[in-house]
Formats: C-alpha cells, sequence, structure tokens
C-alpha cells in the first residue's frame, strides 16, 4: 500500500469520563473537507475524521505534491470578515484555502540542464510527447539513425513486416492528452487507420507524430552517444552526466535482400555491436551535452542470433536469416521451406511465405511457443482489467483446434487440473496472427520440434534422426542484446527500471517473454505509456523518491546484474517478470502515481473499442482469412475443390467472452470482499 501519512483513529473511547480527560476525547466522524487556493479556479475535496490535525493534513497534502517541504504549506479559515491562519494544533474545518501552491498538481521539479533522450524509437518518441505535454522542451532526443522510427522499424522490419498487434493500442501518440476526441494533432483519436499497418506506413505514422508535435526540432540524429559519464557523485543533488557525441553516417538499407546488414558482417562483431555499422562522419566533430537527467531506449530487435550448422555450406539451397532487410522472398515462390525458431519473427516468415505461395512450410523448434490469433490479441488488449490465464487459453483454443493440438499442454503453461486457472511462463513473446493456424489446418505448415544437427546436400538432418529436404532455409532464431549499452551507460545493475539505482538514470528495453496469469496487452502502446509515465513521474518528484526509498517502500525492487538470472545477458536486458515487478512495486508505494494512472485501463478498453470495436475486428480478420483461402487456391498450394475452413471466432462468440470476464471479474471481487 502507499506511504501512509494520515492514520485512521479507531481506538475505543470512553465518553462517559469528565473533566481534563473529556478534553481528549476526539470524533472520529468523517467530513469532506474541501481545499480552495485563492486566485484559481482549482479545489480539492478529501474525506477526513474531525479530529485529523492541520499537521496530518499539511504531511498528506505534501505526499500529494511529491513531498514538498510540508511548513511551505500555510492553511486559512474565514473568521468573521477576516481570514485566520490556521496552527499544526487545529482541527481541520470542511472548507479552507491553501496558501504556498499553485496547483493541487505535483510541481515540476526544475534541473539545472537539460534532460537526455538516447533512442528515437517507440519510446524516444513518447518521450518527447510527455515532456512537451508538461512546457518541459530542454531535452535532446539523439539516435545514430538519421531518421526517426528506431532500429525495430527502420531495420529489423523488411518490406514484407507488419504489425501483428492492432494499430489502436500501438500507435505512438497513444495516451488520454494526445489520442482523444477533439485532439487535431495526428488526426487525434486513429479510427481511420488501417488494423495492421505495413512497415512503411508504421514509419510514415512516426513521422507524422514528429511533424505534427514539433519533435524534430529536439532530435540530433545521425549522432552515436559513445560514452555517459556521472559528473559529481551518485548521490549530489547537483550531478550531471555528459554525453560523448559523435556523428555517423548514414547506414540504412531500404533494398529487400541482397546483403547483411554492416553490423552482422564478421569483421564488425566487436565490442562495438550494431553501433559498429556506423562510420563516422569526418566532416563533423565530436562534442560533449551535460544533461541531469537521461533515459536509454535500446530496445531489443538488436542483433539476431546467428547460427552457422555443421555442413551448411554442401546444403545448395538457398539460406538466409528471415529479419531485417536481408531475405529476398523471391526464392521462396514455389518452394519448400524451412524455417528455423517459433517467436514473433516466424510468424511474419510463415505469412510471407503463404504470400509468395511456397509449396510447403516446416518450422523447425526446439519448443513449441504460444501463438496469438489476432482477435485473442484484440481482447486481451480492449480489456479492463486484465483477462485470466484460464480464458486466455480457452480463447486460444478455438484456434488451435485447427492445428490438432491442446494448448493447455503447452510447455509455457502451468494449470491446475481442472483448468479454471492457468499461468504462464516463456521466454519468448506472442506471434501474433492467423495464418499460422489456416496454413496448419491445410497442413501447409508442419510444426517439428526437433534440433537442427546437420545438413547435407538438399537435406536437413536432425538429433532426433528425423530428416527434411527444404529447397530453402530461413533461419528465426531471436535476437541477442546489445553489451554496448551496458558500457555506455556504465550499468553495474538496475534496480527496477534505474540505472545503478539512480532515479534519474533510466532505462527499458522492450521486455522479453512472458511471465503471467492474467492479460491486459499483447502490445508496446499500454506498456510504454506506463514506462514513460514512471520515468518522468520520479524525475518531476524527486522528493517523493527519497522519502519512498527511507521509508523501506522500493526495498522489493527486482535488481538486475549482468549474467544474472540468465547467463550470456547484460545488465540492461530485463524480462517480463523483472519489469512488472519494478512497475508495481514503485506504484504501489506512490498515491501520486496512482492518482496519475488510475484511468489508464478504462481509456485502453475506451480507445481500442473506438477505434476497432467487435464488429470491425472480426470482419477486418475474416475478410484476411478469406482472402488468404483464395489466394492458396490461385497460386496452387491448395486444391481448388479444398473445403472451406471457416473463420475461428464471430461476433456472438466475443460476446460469449465479454460475459465470461464480467463473472470472472465479479467472482474475483466477490473473493476479496
Amino acid at each position: 500500500m502507499a506511504l501512509a501519512v494520515i492514520e485512521t483513529r479507531k481506538d475505543v473511547q470512553d465518553f462517559s469520563v469528565t473533566g481534563t480527560k473529556a478534553g481528549l476525547l476526539c470524533s472520529h466522524t468523517f467530513i469532506d473537507c474541501t481545499l480552495v487556493i485563492p486566485g484559481t479556479d482549482e479545489t480539492l475535496t478529501m474525506a477526513m475524521q474531525v479530529c485529523t490535525k492541520i499537521e496530518e493534513l499539511k504531511r498528506a497534502l505534501s505526499a500529494r505534491l511529491g513531498f514538498i517541504e510540508p511548513d511551505s504549506l500555510v492553511f486559512v479559515t474565514r473568521q468573521g470578515c477576516t481570514f485566520r491562519k490556521m496552527q499544526d494544533s487545529d482541527q481541520v474545518l470542511r472548507r479552507m484555502c491553501v496558501r504556498g501552491i499553485q496547483s493541487f498538481k505535483p510541481p515540476l521539479h526544475k534541473y539545472e540542464h537539460p534532460y537526455g533522450v538516447i533512442g528515437a524509437g517507440y519510446n524516444g518518441i513518447k518521450t518527447a510527447l510527455f515532456l512537451l505535454k508538461d512546457g518541459q522542451s530542454d531535452f535532446i532526443l539523439f539516435d545514430r539513425y538519421d531518421k526517426i522510427g528506431g532500429h525495430c522499424w527502420l531495420e529489423s522490419a523488411n518490406k514484407t513486416t507488419r504489425l501483428q498487434t492492432e494499430f489502436a493500442s500501438y500507435h505512438v501518440w497513444y495516451g488520454t492528452h494526445w489520442s482523444n476526441e477533439g485532439v487535431k494533432e495526428c488526426g487525434g483519436v486513429p479510427k481511420d487507420w488501417e488494423i495492421w499497418p505495413t512497415r512503411d506506413r508504421i514509419l510514415e505514422h512516426f513521422e507524422l507524430c514528429a511533424r505534427d508535435y514539433g519533435i524534430y526540432s529536439h532530435c540530433s540524429l545521425g549522432v552515436n552517444v559513445q560514452t555517459v559519464d556521472l559528473v559529481g557523485k551518485p548521490n549530489d543533488a547537483d550531478r550531471s552526466f555528459q554525453f560523448t557525441c559523435q556523428p555517423v553516417l548514414p547506414n540504412r538499407k531500404d533494398v529487400q535482400g541482397g546483403e547483411k546488414l554492416a553490423h552482422q558482417k564478421q569483421e564488425n562483431q566487436s565490442s562495438d555491436g550494431y553501433a559498429a555499422g556506423f562510420k563516422r562522419d569526418k566532416s563533423k566533430d565530436p562534442y560533449l551535452f551535460t544533461c541531469s537527467c537521461y533515459c536509454m531506449w535500446p530496445g531489443n530487435l538488436t542483433n539476431p542470433r546467428q547460427v552457422t550448422y555443421s555442413g551448411e555450406e554442401t546444403f545448395g539451397g538457398f539460406v538466409e536469416y528471415g529479419v531485417e532487410m536481408r531475405c529476398d522472398y523471391n526464392n521462396v515462390i514455389g518452394q519448400k521451406v524451412m524455417i528455423h525458431g517459433h517467436g514473433a519473427f516466424t510468424m511474419e516468415n510463415i505469412r510471407t511465405c503463404c504470400e509468395y505461395g511456397a509449396q510447403h512450410i516446416w518450422v523447425v523448434c526446439r519448443k513449441r511457443n504460444l501463438t496469438c490469433p489476432r482477435v485473442v490479441s484484440w481482447f486481451i488488449n480492449q480489456s479492463s482489467p486484465a483477462i485470466t490465464g484460464a480464458q486466455c487459453l480457452n480463447m486460444l483454443q478455438q484456434a488451435y483446434k485447427y492445428c490438432n493440438y491442446d494448448v493447455w499442454d503447452m510447455h509455457s503453461v502451468n494449470a491446475n487440473p481442472l483448468r479454471t486457472t492457468a499461468a504462464f511462463q516463456q521466454k519468448t513473446r506472442f506471434g501474433i496472427g492467423d495464418i499460422y493456424f489456416l496454413s496448419c489446418a491445410y497442413g501447409l505448415t508442419e510444426i517439428v520440434v526437433d534440433e537442427v544437427k546437420r545438413c547435407s546436400p538438399g537435406t536437413v538432418h536432425m538429433a532426433s534422426g528425423e530428416k527434411i529436404e527444404p529447397d530453402c532455409i530461413l533461419k528465426c532464431l531471436g535476437m541477442l542484446p546489445d553489451w554496448t549499452v551496458d558500457r555506455v551507460c556504465k550499468i553495474k545493475f538496475l534496480r527496477g527500471l534505474w540505472i545503478n539505482g539512480d532515479p534519474r538514470r533510466f532505462t527499458c528495453a522492450d521486455p522479453d517473454g512472458i511471465y503471467a496469469s492474467n492479460f491486459s496487452g499483447t502490445t508496446i502502446g499500454p506498456a510504454a505509456y506506463s514506462w514513460v509515465k514512471l520515468m518522468k513521474h520520479v524525475w518531476d518528484c524527486p522528493n517523493e523518491w527519497k522519502e519512498l526509498d527511507d521509508a523501506g517502500y522500493l526495498d522489493t525492487l527486482p535488481v538486475k546484474y549482468a549474467n544474472e538470472p540468465e547467463p550470456d545477458t547484460p545488465a540492461y536486458f530485463i524480462n517480463a517478470r523483472h519489469a512488472n515487478g519494478a512497475s508495481f512495486t514503485f506504484s504501489i508505494a506512490s498515491a501520486t502515481l496512482q492518482e496519475k494512472s488510475a484511468n489508464d485501463m478504462d481509456y485502453k478498453h475506451w480507445v481500442v473499442n473506438y477505434c476497432t470495436p467487435a464488429e470491425k475486428i472480426i470482419e477486418a480478420a475474416k475478410k484476411e482469412w478469406d482472402d488468404y483461402e483464395q489466394s492458396f487456391r490461385d497460386k496452387g498450394m491448395v486444391p481448388k475443390d479444398a473445403p472451406y475452413i471457416e473463420y475461428p471466432y464471430t461476433v456472438e462468440y466475443i460476446e460469449k467472452q465479454h460475459k465470461v470476464h464480467k463473472e470472472e471479474v465479479e467472482a474475483i471481487a466477490a473473493k476479496r470482499r
């Protein structure tokens, strides 16, 4: 619970006493106290006991305002035709004026130096939106690329990539201040955008946001931040951070297929990570930048895991990584394809191979990971509160029946015998898409749970002794973290999401994996909204951090060191369990942050249903399904007279799931009463 500042009195009193003892009696009755700031229209009504003292109210209001100095607050009440300053020992009244503040919102702390933001991808743009919203225009947004959008969409995605989750819960201006009715910038709520935009449209939406909100004037693009150095001591109030900035030449590949990216070439596999792919711009001098607070948004789709099979050079067919701009998918037309891996990139490659008319697809994986149909992703993202793991699995099973697989038996699922509760634990996030299930239903996609042992001409040999004979191999083996993040920021450990436990240094690579028994999101939109709000709240209210920390409320923040808990992972690279623990610990301790976030779930529910109501998502998903049905026949991938496979979800099914969700929420609430 949040740090208590006014204790509710429940002690039993003897009202039969007289004399001096009677003077110690106090009323436990609650009254509504309305506070007014003279010269403004702001009022604040708080329920307090009659016996509450002004001294206690000062502490409570101080905490609400980010723990400003309590003695700076002066309470005044009308007494006849004049006003009287109230003493700390006075009891609260129903109406009082407050002097010493200009608003009931926490004041924004003013630092000596600007803010530094490293990374102009999704989270960097979101940070800029939050700062500009509050008039904090003294910040610089740095990125190695010459465009905003980040490595994820500029390089990791390719020409065939589409957003797997719904745009309504993803768009970068997601949030009550920017994506709402009546907002002109970016068109406000994106109800007319495609539900699943292409990579190029996603980049276009980043550009639109940067243009409409004036973000480009705060950008320093084509700049590699080589080091970040602490100036002063870690706990000095006037400490700052100095960036060493090196201008670099543009390095983006915008043509599908051909040579690998520069950062993947063997000669560049150094401690510089993917920064090694950017050459120094010799026409510009390095420079220094000083800031009082900074955040690093490294993302996690940086370095594709590279594996060379034994005998790969003898295979004789097309072998490539199904990530970034590397793969020319013309090579899969009419071919039998092996996709190695079972994560989100695999789902994209199944879709792309089907669109290019591949003859057959083997998905080879050590473990079969959860894949989420489009409608289930939508249902999770619009839910408020979160849906249970059991409901999620039952909804997934509606599509998994086409794979002849019981999703409750998945290695990552831990369920009770009655299948009424379930928790998920897997190291990769959901891959999302319907074509996985459709192609499995037709036998076009086959899941092979095994490991690749070696290759021979035209053949891939498995560890089990089985073998397959594909024409092409696409590797989708996940992404590796970038150790340069730890080196640049001199990260010894993360405390929560704060570098070396410093509330002015924040980092969050999109957390990996699924560790949950309830689900409220499959997309970055609401999560990023929460992370940036948390980060900026701590920057704006530094006194609160100290108060909460001194009181022991932050002792349970998770701590992450390099190579822990997983080997070969930098300190900055966290999983979903760590991220959730960090956000939960701070938000449960901070009443002020709770208030700022009180409507987040209701907003998420509203914006998703406003942009993409159930009828719209079902219609779009079914049309895509039917289009693939026809495409399979037109390309000769299945016989023209093959039986039609029904789309597994309907509006009526969704309505039933809403009832299930409502009943489960009510049952949980009843248990808590």
